[in-house]
């Protein structure tokens, strides 16, 4: 008989042939009766054959005689041929379990798979990683958790390898967060990525929340204080003309403002001031005083000459004559402070009513009736042919008068010196004789008397007020005094020195006879009274019909008489001192 040939055997006697070895068997050598059953780990899925094949990686066989293999289940692998199990399938001592970290989603695998960035896995033997839950990452692979995203960071998704900084205009001051809170108004951040805001600084605002900056206050606002959400307007009698301040300034003297929030004040006009910061008005000029220019601090009193009745004016008005009226004190309120002569006259029967303030003619016609009445102060009616000799003089206070002497042309003056302003400056007014009944105040005279300075008093004409003296405030002349008038017998100024054929000589004393014997014109009351000859060396006229200026008798032995050298009086000058 013949032996049965590897892959076969014969189990029965007076057999004609072999039977193949069944699959999940095998024998390997020759005339046997039997087959091999596969060992574990091996199989055989055919009939007859001499070994068995070993179960590939991924795959397993617990149990003999198999036909085939088993594939690792999912969570567990297995890298080597012909192995009795998995590693990570649990309950099963066959495959090897995937570690922490790593995953395995198929059956019958050699090896696990990293859990890919933005994932994790804490457990072994899993089929899948876990992704990141949002406020965490992961930046690695095959990893057991996830970080949390930093303070200042933030991931709003899930299974992310980083998280975002936070913008600009937020913050997050937490840890594993899914979002960054928006900086609340007063506050502001300008860089990314930040665990807080910062607060606006004083002199800035923010009104909105989520800002990266801080608007600075606009002009006419301000603030003190950090973190605000608005500017407060400059209050009124302040301002601001720059942005981003932190306090208003006050208006400066002789300036205002009357509104909020402005970025300038605004100058005191013309007749107004103020003399004080800070004001939200200005101030009137009180009536008696004016203010000619913007952004003053102060008004000034009328001068004399002047008046204003009413308040809040840039300009006085002026006397009805510039050159013959004053008032005798600065800051006169009414028309009835100013002095000053003033004629009314009527030429004929039915003609109109005239006023005369100064020097002039009034030409009538032959015959004709001129009617002259002195409303104010003594008037000299001059012939025009002798203005000098042929005079009368009207006085305040007297009826009219009526002129009808066939004379066609007569020269009015007004009298100035001693009735509106005193020459006699030695005397002090002694000889003042004018009509004024106030003091420089505008109060009345005690029983209505009249400004005097019979004692020669340094406060010049004066009344009882209140049985008190008090000045009247009569100015000194400039007309004879400073000048000489008409044929000089008013003069009453202090030149004292007479001229000689360009010599200059120094005058005798008037109550002296040394060098001259002058009998005529030494100091007698009437002398004194009409000529202001006195104790004294100074330039007088007291020979009108003789002589048409100031002159005395000199010093020189030569030289018995001379006229001084004394400016002339004319419209240039004012008949009286306004300071």
């Amino acid at each position: 008989c013949s032996a049965c040939a590897a892959g076969t055997f014969q189990d029965k006697e007076g057999q004609v042939s072999c039977t193949g070895c069944a699959a999940g068997s095998f024998q390997d050598q020759e005339g046997q009766s039997t087959c091999s059953a596969c060992a574990a780990g091996t199989f055989q899925d055919q009939e007859g054959q001499i070994s068995c094949t070993n179960c590939v990686a991924g795959s397993f066989q617990d149990q003999e005689g198999q036909t085939s293999c088993s594939s690792c289940a999912a969570g567990s692998s297995q890298d080597k041929e012909g192995q009795v199990s998995c590693t990570g399938q649990e309950g099963q001592s066959t495959c090897s379990a995937c570690a922490a970290g790593t995953f395995q989603d198929k059956e019958g695998q050699v090896s696990c798979t990293d859990c890919a960035a933005g994932s994790f896995q804490d457990q072994e033997g899993q089929s899948t990683c876990s992704a990141c839950a949002a406020g965490s990452y992961q930046d690695q692979e095959g990893q057991t958790s996830c970080s949390s995203c930093a303070a200042g960071t933030f991931q709003d998704k899930s299974g992310q390898p980083s998280c975002s900084e936070c913008a600009t205009g937020s913050y997050q001051d937490q840890e594993g967060q899914s979002a960054c809170s928006a900086c609340a108004i007063g506050t502001y951040q300008d860089e990314a990525g930040q665990t807080s805001c910062t607060v606006c600084a004083a002199g800035t605002f923010q009104d909105q929340a989520g800002q990266e900056s801080c608007p600075s206050c606009a002009a006419g606002t301000s603030q003190a204080l950090t973190g605000q959400t608005s500017c407060s307007d400059c209050a009124v009698g302040s301002f601001q003309d720059k942005e981003g301040q932190t306090s208003c300034s006050t208006c400066a003297v002789g300036s205002y403002q009357d509104k909020e929030g402005q970025a300038s004040c605004v100058l005191c006009a013309a007749g107004s001031y103020q003399d004080k910061e800070g004001q939200e008005t200005c101030a009137l000029c009180s009536a008696g005083s004016y203010q000619d220019n913007v952004g003053e601090t102060a008004c000034m009193l009328c001068s004399k000459g002047s008046y204003q009745d009413k308040s809040g004016s840039p300009s006085c008005n002026k006397c009805r004559d510039e050159l013959t009226y004053t008032t005798y004190i600065e800051g006169s309120v009414s028309a009835d402070d100013c002095q000053g002569p003033l004629l009314s006259f009527k030429v004929g029967k039915k003609g109109e009513t005239q006023f005369m303030t100064n020097t002039g003619t009034i030409s009538v016609k032959a015959n004709e009736q001129l009617d002259l009445n002195a409303e104010s102060g003594n008037w000299i009616v001059r012939h025009p042919n002798d203005p000098y000799r042929e005079y009368f003089i009207i006085k305040q206070g007297d009826a009219e008068i009526h002129l009808d002497t066939g004379v066609t042309e007569w020269l009015l003056e007004p009298m100035i010196g001693n009735v509106f302003c005193f020459k006699d400056v030695e005397g002090h007014g002694q000889y003042f004789g004018g009509y004024q009944t106030k003091d420089a105040q505008g109060r009345p005279c005690d029983d209505g008397q009249y400004c005097r300075n019979s004692y020669t008093l340094e406060m010049g004409p004066h009344c009882m007020v209140n049985n008190q003296p008090s000045s009247c405030g009569i100015p000194t002349c400039v007309w004879d005094v400073q000048c000489s008038a008409g044929d000089g017998i008013g003069y009453r100024g202090t030149v004292n020195a007479a001229t000689e054929k360009s010599k200059t000589i120094t005058c005798q004393a008037w109550n002296q006879d040394f060098p001259h014997v002058h009998p005529q014109f030494h100091p007698s009351s009437s002398n004194t009274a009409i000529y202001g000859v006195g104790k004294h060396n100074l330039c007088r006229n007291p020979d009108p019909k003789n002589t048409q200026k100031p002159w005395c008798y000199t010093s020189d032995f030569w030289v018995r008489w001379a006229y001084c050298d004394v400016p002339t009086c004319d419209a240039t000058l004012p008949y009286f001192e306004q300071k």
